[in-house]
């Protein structure tokens, strides 16, 4: 019996040892490339119904972004009212903006992702074609808004920044700390003053990629932010093949 495991048991390390000293597969760039074609950012276009996260508007309001499998869709909730409609008409928005810009376009598939509202409310303000344009829901009209078309800095200062649900002021990140700006006076206010490389507020550094846009919410009265500040000051880095 025990000879029996004896034998049983070299012949077990025998015979891992013979698969250790196999080469291991290789992997190439064609695996990789296929591994890709499974990621977020390739498949999330494949799914329908999918929705963009709400934009809140004064009252307790927001809108959003359907896709869908024609296009794209604008849904303007109020909870309050216990409404849900289109946030505008997209046929008519569609043949103003074609007649505007010389170019044509289809109701369910505008040259758009976001918008944002006038402080009235009459006008649907938003970028298409390296161009501003408006859109005055009581005339059904577009035309070109006056505001300057953003550059490449702008763009990526925009980009890193949250707006209030009001539209008066935007958060962002400056040297680990949180500041706001007055959309209207320019003027910037310090949130924190504490932050410190690997301890700083609300910000997007804690998974595989990183940005400067600040991780907060806003209340939907435009009084209050909600976001964190995180500890990595003992965190080893964690290196992965690319």
């Amino acid at each position: 019996m025990y000879k029996f495991i004896l034998t049983l048991s070299l012949a077990s390390v025998g015979l891992l040892t013979a698969v250790s000293a196999q080469q291991l597969p290789v992997l190439t760039a064609q695996d990789y490339a296929r591994a890709e074609r499974f990621l977020g950012y390739n498949t999330s276009p494949l799914v329908d119904r999918s929705m963009s996260p709400p934009t809140w508007l004064p009252g307790d309001r927001f809108w959003y972004r359907v896709l869908t499998p024609q296009g794209s869709e604008f849904t303007l909730v109020d909870p309050a009212r216990k409404t849900k409609t289109a946030a505008f008409d997209p046929t008519k928005l569609a043949a103003a903006l074609g007649t505007a810009s010389g170019k044509r376009y289809e109701a369910a598939r505008l040259p758009f992702r976001t918008f944002s509202f006038s402080p009235d409310e009459q006008r649907l303000l938003f970028a298409a074609g390296d161009k501003n344009w408006q859109y005055e829901a009581a005339s059904g009209q577009v035309s070109p808004d006056p505001t300057p078309v953003l550059g490449p800095s702008d763009v990526a200062s925009a980009q890193n920044e949250v707006a209030s649900p009001d539209g008066r002021r935007v958060a962002f990140l400056r040297n680990y700390n949180l500041w706001v700006r007055d959309t209207k006076t320019k003027a910037e206010t310090p949130l924190t003053t504490d932050g410190i490389k690997d301890f700083g507020y609300a910000t997007d550094n804690a998974g595989y990629a990183t940005t400067d846009k600040p991780v907060l919410l806003w209340s939907p009265d435009s009084r209050k932010i909600a976001t964190f500040r995180q500890d990595q000051r003992a965190v080893s880095d964690m290196y992965g093949h690319g």
